[in-house]
């Protein structure tokens, strides 16, 4: 593995190097009606720099903003590396983004570019061009609009870049060695749980930091080694960690067509490393029990007994006490009964799972790491590049996001909040210089809102955000997030929003996940919207409810709940672009329905 961050000094110069060094390997490849066609870094790098030089041929300067609204495929990052390389910065965009939000954004940024997929985005943020002062040009990809002043297809102006390349072979050469180390590379905008979103600039100095102390994340990295990329990249997770990350390690990565073709495309890939969010692996999880179910009592039983085989081996594996030799003789029974049928779910070739942005049961980490599948915890936040604190592959403690990368400095507050400093720390809001003394303590400490423990070995502990920590009026404080997460291992639940702030005891409110409630609907003969009522419906949220309790503190437990007929979302305010709870709107929303809870 050759690594490439800490020897760069800004990203397109570390894109250049991985060019250099790999440029007739596979760079990725996209499934297409003839199956997955490759492309080589060689070619990635040819259809940037003609992007680059048709931008900077329209007048693309440094420091311009360039803003990318479309899904994780490869002309995002085409359109992310052609801005970024002529000194420019990349905005990530989230297509569920209301219009108004969206233009916030570009305003906010100075975007005079705006990168827009398919026709329906594209009609909706072409009035954008007339209402953002700053906003010259729109550049969509897969649709061909009519011509129009300001507006390119991604096609038309690479093959404008070609013709000016040919003219001036250096001109993007010659503005990419103008970036410097401490220029933006590109703005992160928070979710906004608690008011209105706001930019974090990063610069190439903090991205490649951050990537330096992340390199102990993965084993050696080799040609056939491949992931499987998905997530949205207008995170930071995906943006800064995965995209520039496999740049760094020169990992090769397949895209997924779209979110609910993962676990069909993950058989045919067959990733080694996969990063995704714990909803994915408490979906597994609890689609494994749903179908275990159904089958006859002979092989439930022999479904638990693996279970838990699994789950003592997973401890065994992360610092837990070693198998007994009992164990270790039926370990070979239970990887032809079970273990290798789960595993071939995800390609039957995974080394690592890495997973954060959210707490996950302990339970689902023990199950899936004795079968085989490592599921790297760690924890980080945009103000710090995506990645602070992090297990590595072969030290794991289940239930903890590990320990500081290197580079990182940290603190804990005397309220347990997680305080951190480092060259991966920003430098402040964008257009928000007042908020420096909310963001930072007095000795330059960035303020994370997270409250964590850390352990005798050094071992992090998230155990909720500080603004969701609820006390109770018997003066005992509840984390939400850990009840939420238990009550989601239901599969057919969405959200869960747990409230009890001076109250006697917890309630919640559970949502249903639509990618399930059709499946449902048709198994029991009913409509999706009669689902919430339906008794087979809460007897398995009451199951979900009662499991969860079971594994709480008493002053933790939820003594009531409500399935409500809709789900939280984007458009009603009730969650971010980056599906978090909108505590308050909730709590506002269905205060009606949380205080029959408490009648």
């Amino acid at each position: 593995m050759h690594v490439l961050a800490s020897s760069s000094a800004t990203v397109p110069a570390m894109f250049r190097s991985r060019v250099e060094a790999d440029g007739g390997l596979e760079a990725y490849r996209v499934k297409t009606a003839d199956g997955w066609r490759t492309t080589s870094w060689d070619a990635f790098a040819e259809q940037v720099d003609a992007l680059s030089a048709g931008l900077a041929d329209e007048g693309f300067e440094a420091g311009d903003g360039a803003a990318i609204l479309g899904s994780c495929s490869p002309p995002w990052c085409i359109a992310d590396l052609a801005s970024i390389q002529l000194g420019g910065m990349s905005v990530g965009v989230y297509p569920n983004l209301l219009l108004d939000q969206i233009q916030f954004l570009l305003e906010d940024s100075g975007c005079s570019t705006l990168f827009v997929q398919g026709k329906e985005q594209f009609d909706r943020v072409v009035p954008l061009l007339e209402a953002v002062e700053r906003l010259r040009i729109l550049v969509v990809w897969d649709h061909d609009p009519a011509p129009r002043d300001g507006v390119w297809t991604l096609e038309a102006l690479q093959d404008r870049g070609r013709e000016v390349l040919g003219e001036q072979p250096s001109v993007v050469s010659a503005r990419a060695a103008e970036v410097g180390a401490d220029d933006r590379c590109l703005v992160v905008y928070t979710s906004g749980t608690t008011g209105r979103p706001k930019g974090v600039p990063l610069t190439h100095t903090n991205v490649l930091t951050a990537l330096s102390g992340g390199d102990q994340l993965v084993e050696d990295v080799t040609p056939e080694d491949i992931t499987l990329s998905f997530l949205p990249m207008a995170h930071v997770g995906e943006h800064v960690s995965g995209f520039y990350g496999r740049i760094n390690l020169g990992l090769r990565a397949a895209f997924a067509t779209n979110y609910d073709t993962v676990l069909g495309e993950l058989q045919e890939v067959r990733p080694t490393y996969f990063g995704a969010v714990p909803r994915i692996f408490e979906k597994m999880y609890g689609r494994i029990h749903e179908e275990v179910a159904k089958a006859n009592p002979r092989r439930q039983a022999i479904f638990r007994w693996a279970k838990a085989l699994a789950q003592r081996r997973g401890r065994s594996l992360t610092g837990g006490p070693a198998l007994g030799w009992v164990d270790r003789m039926w370990l070979p029974v239970a990887e032809r009964l079970i273990f290798r049928r789960i595993r071939a779910v995800f390609g039957g070739r995974v080394k690592a799972f890495v997973t954060g942005s959210a707490p996950i049961n302990v339970e689902i980490l023990e199950f899936f790491t004795g079968l085989g599948m490592v599921i790297v915890e760690v924890y980080g936040l945009s103000e710090a590049c995506g990645i602070s604190f992090a297990n590595s592959v072969d030290d794991i403690r289940l239930g903890t996001v590990g320990k500081p990368l290197p580079g990182v400095e940290y603190r804990l507050a005397e309220d347990g909040e997680i305080l951190l400093r480092g060259p991966m720390v920003f430098g402040g809001y964008l257009n928000l210089p007042d908020t420096d003394g909310e963001t930072f303590d007095a000795d330059g400490y960035l303020r994370t809102g997270d409250i964590g423990i850390v352990d005798e070995g050094g071992w992090l502990r998230i155990t909720d955000r500080k603004k969701n920590l609820i006390k109770t009026a018997n003066g005992k404080y509840v984390a939400p997030a850990r009840i939420e997460a238990l009550v989601k291992e239901e599969p057919l639940v969405s959200q869960v929003y747990v409230h009890g702030d001076l109250r006697k005891y917890v309630v919640a409110l559970i949502t249903l996940d639509e990618r399930e409630t059709a499946r449902v609907a048709e198994d029991l003969g009913v409509t999706e919207a009669e689902l919430p009522t339906h008794p087979e419906v809460v007897r398995r949220v009451s199951f979900a409810v009662e499991h969860a309790n079971e594994r709480l503190a008493r002053f933790e437990q939820l003594k009531a709940h409500a399935i409500l007929p809709d789900d939280f979302s984007i458009e009603a305010e009730t969650l971010t672009p980056t599906m978090k709870l909108r505590r308050k709107v909730v709590s506002e929303r269905y205060a009606t329905t949380l205080e029959e809870l408490y009648s």
